[in-house]
């Protein structure tokens, strides 16, 4: 059967002699792979010194290697441009030269056309954690997602990779989570509310480019379902023991806020929270959730679209071309141009000025991080969130956050049956760390008590504002959820 190539009229081939038949290079099909020299078997095929219309140097074969050259194809099927191929003499083959206007043109396939749908899905759902964080994003404006697969946070990637493209969103499957929290960033300033979702080992990967977010203030969300470690650990089993990697996990003076929730209901809830304070604050934001709360599925309800309180970024006031994107006003929050805008945007991980560009004297550092710092510390009163529950005359406070606040409501209504007067203080908000509320209660109760899914990461915190009362600690290492009988018992431990 006849095989012909074509080239098109206005395309420079090269033809060469060779045994057995001929080989034919055109050079401007060339995109500098370098697939045809590397396998080459006879190694007659070299770089071109030339540059093609694309930039490339193509490839050339050796005028003194002609007959070296033993037409075995290799470079015809290598070369995914179709650029070189070879003719043999024994086959029927044929060399076509055409105008251009009749090269055959093969259509590509037709994309199925997405059905569009509703970004908030008011009602009532059975939605797991995982899912209802997703539909969260959605509802709160969320249209892009990079991430990387991971247990136990698959399920709301898996999720929004069927769902953002229904709102005209974009999903990728980035190549690992560096590259994940990297797409997010810049897509951030491209002027889309932008997310990701990991946990353990791909959060630890994820650090470095969260310091880039805090140093460009970067709006933008990090999901961690937070799973059992160090290292691989355990990818499908419960912990909490990444609540100090979100504060301090990337390197340099910044501040950080990290939210908590304790229900599928607030991993929706708090999913549109945290894209208000990225936005409100220009800020990375945390998502703290962990394994069982994200793959525990419970009734959801969705408000209406009307009802949920969105939060954008504050825009620049002043002329393209003069507005300087990191001078704040007295809030210390920049108004933030997208690229595109008409705006210089240069946006740069080292110190820089209020133009954004590089500044590295100390004046300039000095100004800046005590900027980027404070314009989260000064509005702690509107950032940090607690629930209180039966703390009014509660002589042992019990803290926790999490799976592990439920399992202590529970533990507290016991104690309470026993006459014991015990009352929980729950961390909805992370970080900021609630410094001002444990102050406050410590003037009100006798002891303290932390109950964690880790070997004492908050407990620290705790012990550092709540001078002079005592503090106990209840931990686990991972695996597996307290139960209410252990909470009681260290309750009526520390009550004696």
């Amino acid at each position: 059967m006849a095989t012909t190539y074509i080239i098109k009229q206005d395309e420079k081939a090269r033809k060469w002699k060779v045994p057995h038949g001929e080989l034919y290079i055109i050079k401007d099909r060339c995109k500098g792979c370098g697939f045809c020299i590397e396998f080459c078997p006879k190694k007659v095929l070299v770089e071109s010194k030339e540059f093609n219309a694309k930039g490339y140097h193509p490839p050339e074969l050796q005028e003194d290697e002609t007959k070296k050259c033993i037409n075995c194809g290799f470079c015809s099927m290598i070369c995914p441009e179709f650029a070189i191929f070879s003719v043999a003499d024994t086959e029927s083959k044929d060399v076509s030269v055409v105008p251009e206007k009749e090269y055959p043109i093969v259509e590509s396939p037709k994309v199925p056309e997405i059905k569009k749908a509703r970004d908030v899905l008011t009602g009532e759902h059975f939605w797991n954690g995982d899912v209802a964080a997703a539909e969260g994003a959605i509802a709160a404006g969320c249209r892009f997602f990079a991430g990387y697969p991971i247990t136990p946070s698959t399920e709301t990637a898996e999720h929004i990779a069927e769902r953002i493209p229904q709102v005209g969103g974009v999903y990728v499957q980035m190549e690992d989570e560096i590259a994940s929290i990297a797409a997010v960033l810049g897509a951030a300033w491209t002027g889309a509310k932008a997310m990701t979702a990991t946990s353990g080992p791909g959060f630890s990967l994820m650090q470095e480019n969260i310091g880039l977010a805090a140093m460009t203030e970067t709006p933008c969300l990090i999901i961690n379902v937070q799973r059992g470690g160090p290292s691989t650990g355990l990818p499908t089993l419960v912990a909490q023991a990444d609540v100090m990697q979100a504060r301090w996990g990337t390197h340099g003076d910044h501040e950080i806020i990290a939210l908590a929730p304790n229900s599928p209901q607030e991993c929706f809830d708090l999913t549109i929270e945290c894209f208000n304070l990225a936005y409100r604050y220009r800020t990375p934001v945390i998502l703290l959730m962990d394994e069982s709360v994200g793959h525990m599925t419970e009734r959801v309800v969705v408000p209406d679209k009307s009802k949920i309180k969105l939060v954008d970024r504050k825009k620049p006031q002043g002329e393209p071309g003069k507005a300087k994107i990191y001078e704040a006003d007295d809030d210390l929050v920049p108004p933030m141009p997208y690229a595109g805008e008409g705006y210089n945007v240069h946006v740069t991980g080292l110190t820089h000025d209020e133009r954004g560009y590089p500044s590295t004297i100390a004046e300039t550092q000095e100004r800046m991080i005590k900027r980027i710092c404070d314009k989260i510390r000064k509005h702690r009163d509107e950032i940090v969130r607690v629930e209180e529950f039966m703390l009014e005359d509660a002589e042992i406070a019990v803290v926790a956050y999490g799976i592990t606040s439920r399992v202590v409501k529970r533990a507290v209504l016991m104690a309470r049956e026993k006459g014991i007067k015990a009352g929980m203080l729950r961390l909805i908000t992370i970080w900021p760390f609630a410094d001002k509320e444990i102050r406050a209660l410590a003037k009100k109760v006798k002891k303290f008590l932390v109950v964690e899914i880790n070997y004492g990461q908050m407990v620290l915190e705790v012990e550092r504002c709540a001078c002079p009362r005592e503090v106990h600690f209840l931990g686990k290492m991972g695996g597996a959820v307290h139960t209410p009988d252990d909470v009681l018992a260290k309750i009526e431990e520390v009550y004696k």
